[in-house]
């Protein structure tokens, strides 16, 4: 696993070529911020900004390094942006946008303060922590002066730049819920007193915390349009009518353990062609028997895996789900591991596998996601485990 900054990368949070958001660990879960290229010295003036202005919703600088000519920022690990919660919420109500906005336009007042430009503002450049509060990255941020005064303030195209953006975001996020952003916010604003916007937003709605929505994860999705697909347009009208009606029931019964159905399915399937072959006068013995591969495709049972629920430590759901993966790797079974593995993660492609004396550690948790050290005399590795509505999902697992 690579280490930048003495820090181990979990996974890449976010890539825009010459910058790049890693997920990382030494001590605690972090972010580093690469900047590499024409924006390693952009990040660099970045650090000089955020690193002398102190904020509660400016997300701060924990250390800076230098990596391969990259431009390395350590900083707190955020939850999730402003864009990715807006997109799992939907519309919200107008107290939450005060709750996301208000400290976001109290933060870059403090940076005009401080002869400071705050850069990128908008959903993606603002992050939320587990509680949802919201701190602006600073991506693109800039010092204009050490001598902030009025004069500067109605000179400055980057103060003129932040205000145009944070009036679109205003409006942006109150259009979603049928709102107008307040005639005092606007003429604040357009004079470039971002305090005074602040104020006047905090005055228009109460703030309301903001509601965290997670959507169904896409592994039960896929699911469902995997089984969907297996229905044999080919076979007799019985059979289709039963595979019809299963999946019409699958969710009530989707809790059954697989080798009940797979018991059930197979004297079910059996009762449908019993039928068919009364209603066509065909016979069994009539029938040639299969070739011997098809014979012995047919008698191969899937894997059948049960998810570690919830409820499970991050340990006993990684020692499971491993357990799982081997299964279903020995039986070339994807459907099995489609089952387990997180569609958004490394698992899928890695070839590692689970040597026999492996012992398990949790080392991270990186909101829901948990890393876990796997120690081995022969085969040490790292995996990631994800906490989903639907039990625990192997995400990544890494060769030590």
């Amino acid at each position: 696993m690579e280490r930048i900054a003495g820090h181990r990368i979990v996974r890449v949070v976010r890539d825009a070529g010459e910058r790049r958001v890693l997920a990382g660990y030494r001590e605690a879960a972090v972010e580093l911020h690469v900047g590499t290229g024409p924006s390693a010295a952009e990040v660099a003036a970045e650090a000089e900004v955020l690193l002398r202005v102190r904020h509660p919703h400016v997300l701060p600088v924990l250390d800076v390094a230098t990596h391969d000519g990259a431009v390395v920022l350590v900083r707190p690990r955020s939850a999730t942006t402003a864009a990715e919660w807006l997109l799992a919420r939907g519309a919200p109500r107008a107290g939450e946008v005060v709750t996301l906005v208000a400290p976001v336009l109290d933060a870059v007042a403090r940076l005009h303060a401080a002869g400071a430009t705050a850069g990128r503002l908008d959903l993606h450049a603002i992050v939320l922590d587990d509680d949802g509060a919201p701190a602006i990255v600073g991506a693109g941020a800039a010092q204009e002066t050490a001598r902030p005064t009025a004069a500067w303030r109605d000179a400055s195209a980057g103060v003129a730049a932040d205000c145009e953006a944070l009036a679109a975001l205003v409006d942006d996020l109150l259009a979603t819920c049928d709102e107008h952003a307040p005639g005092a916010v606007r003429e604040g604003l357009a004079a470039r007193d971002v305090a005074s916007a602040a104020t006047a937003l905090l005055a228009a709605w109460p703030a309301l915390p903001i509601e965290r929505v997670r959507s169904e994860p896409a592994a039960p999705r896929r699911e469902r349009e995997r089984r969907r697909r297996r229905v044999d347009v080919d076979a007799p009208l019985p059979v289709r009518w039963l595979q019809a009606a299963l999946e019409r029931v699958a969710p009530v019964v989707a809790s059954v353990r697989r080798p009940v159905w797979i018991a059930a399915g197979a004297g079910a399937a059996a009762l449908a062609a019993a039928l068919v072959l009364g209603v066509t006068g065909a016979s069994v013995a009539d029938e040639a028997p299969p070739p011997a591969g098809e014979a012995a495709a047919m008698d191969a049972a899937p894997v059948a895996t049960t998810r570690p629920v919830p409820e499970s430590t991050p340990v006993d759901a990684a020692a499971a789900l491993l357990a799982a993966r081997e299964a279903c790797l020995d039986a070339a079974d994807d459907a099995c591991l489609a089952d387990i593995l997180d569609p958004t993660g490394g698992a899928a492609a890695a070839t590692w596998r689970l040597p026999a004396d492996a012992a398990m550690t949790e080392v991270a948790v990186l909101g829901d996601a948990v890393l876990v050290d796997v120690a081995s005399s022969s085969e040490p590795a790292s995996v990631l485990v994800v906490r989903t509505d639907a039990g625990w999902m192997l995400r990544d697992a890494w060769a030590a």
